[in-house]
């Protein structure tokens, strides 16, 4: 019994050992770290080349030249300035603006236009490019994203705006309005307004137009008023296509911002109805004030020998058209004629450098009417007055008193 007894303690010992050991080897495994994960190598984006489809052209770039870069914690960013330029490169490739509808003119006066269509543009899409370079992952190869750009004129705009507004017409038959020079600066007056689309609320100058009336613009010696009489300048006879713009834009009812009379009253339009300009002096302006875009037509006919200019735009609903109206008023008093020596003039010499003109006054008149020919109102334009002109002759020694 007693070795029996003895047997069972060392039993018990042995056992007790053996499970304090177990413990320890948990609790040594518990505290041994695991083994870390090898994180993935940062991508080299001066290396790594991506393939970007586009129509039918396959293009490869690194990803360093698309502004590509890695971050600290190996996640991809762009550097904007380098992304931008990337995509201004790409844009003039593959990008193109969109093309408004536009006006073709024709010399046909009953069609004097013709619209060419409309095309929608496109360029890079910058937001949906960005995030398909960040969100690369495992693919080399992506479909360039490009966005539509829509024209901000249509055809079916254009059709919808343009109806004939108003026309007129002035003629240069005659020697002296019919001078070769004269018509040649007038053409090209009508040349430089034809085709002219104002857009509303917008002014229209006609100095600025047909630019400056010099030889370098192409404009030719021709008879001008200046000091009361006529004298040659580069340009003359414009005048006369400023004054029939002038009356279609009344007709039109389009607001006149600046306009003057000449110092006489012609004989190309009724009193009270020209329009004159000169070169950084005198300007003729009218602002479209319609609701829609203002084309000018112009055209001048050598044959028939005239000048017309048509308006078309958006029709107002408050008349069917517009009549001008002129008349004279009344007489300014006569300033006669100045008498003056010239000793340089052989006996028996008259010449008179300005002829003596007495003034005049006018009132203009717009009468509106609806589409069967009623009167709707009347209303006065313009009250005119061409002042008296002196008159100036020299004279040889024995006339002069």
């Amino acid at each position: 019994m007693k070795h029996a007894l003895i047997f069972l303690i060392l039993l018990g010992l042995l056992s007790g050992c053996a499970q304090a050991s177990g413990s320890r080897a948990d609790l040594d495994a518990a505290r041994t770290p695991c083994s870390p994960t090898p994180s993935p190598t940062p991508l080299d984006v001066s290396q790594v080349s991506l393939e970007v489809c586009v129509e039918n052209d396959v293009l490869r770039y690194r990803l360093s030249d698309m502004g590509v870069m890695v971050g600290a914690a190996g996640a991809l960013t762009l550097d904007k300035a380098a992304f931008s330029a990337f995509c201004d490169g790409l844009n003039e490739t593959y990008g193109k603006p969109a093309q408004d509808a536009k006006v073709a003119y024709s010399e046909d006066p009953e069609s004097p236009f013709d619209i060419e269509p409309e095309a929608a543009g496109r360029r890079i899409d910058e937001d949906s490019l960005a995030k398909a370079l960040l969100s690369l992952g495992d693919r080399r190869k992506i479909d360039l994203p490009l966005q539509s750009l829509s024209p901000q004129v249509t055809a079916a705009k254009l059709a919808e705006s343009y109806r004939l507004l108003s026309e007129f017409s002035t003629s240069f038959k005659g020697s002296t309005l019919g001078r070769k020079n004269r018509v040649n600066n007038m053409a090209l007056a009508v040349e430089r307004i034809n085709g002219v689309v104002v857009a509303p609320g917008e002014e229209f100058s006609m100095n600025q137009t047909i630019l400056d009336r010099t030889k370098e613009n192409g404009y030719y010696l021709a008879p001008a008023i200046r000091n009361g009489t006529y004298e040659k300048e580069y340009g003359g006879g414009v005048c006369q296509v400023s004054s029939t713009l002038f009356n279609a834009a009344m007709m039109a009812d389009l607001t006149i911002t600046e306009r003057h009379h000449h110092s006489w009253p012609m004989t190309y339009v009724p009193i009270g109805r020209d329009a004159t300009i000169s070169t950084g002096y005198k300007d003729f302006r009218f602002v479209n004030s319609t609701a829609g875009d203002l084309l000018i037509f112009a055209s001048l006919d050598r044959s028939a020998k005239t000048v017309t200019v048509r308006l078309y735009g958006l029709k107002s609903g408050d008349f069917d058209h517009i009549k001008v109206t002129s008349k004279r008023t009344g007489s300014l008093p006569a300033k006669g004629t100045k008498v003056l020596l010239d000793e340089s003039l052989p006996a028996g010499s008259r010449v008179e450098e300005r002829k003596e003109r007495r003034g005049k006054t006018s009132e203009t008149y717009k009468e509106y009417y609806d589409e069967i020919g009623a009167l709707l109102r009347r209303e006065k334009a313009f009250e005119d007055s061409y002042p008296s002109i002196e008159g100036l002759v020299y004279v040889s020694a024995d006339m002069y008193r």
